[in-house]
């Protein structure tokens, strides 16, 4: 494993818990994470556009 370069004075705790975090979050994990997260923004602002969620204009 590649070593993670930490620029703060950090505890030994605080260091194998961020080297566990990079780890975990890979690349193709992240771009997957993005893609769902920007499909869920604009599935939301379709629905809103539509008129299925959101105010209701009463007339």
């Amino acid at each position: 494993m590649a070593d993670t370069y930490i620029n703060i004075p950090v505890t030994e705790a605080e260091r194998e818990r961020i080297e566990r975090e990079e780890a975990t979050w890979t690349a193709p994990k992240l771009i997957v994470l993005c893609a769902v997260t920007l499909g869920c923004a604009f599935l939301l602002l379709w629905a809103m556009s539509n008129g299925y969620i959101g105010p209701t204009v009463h007339s």
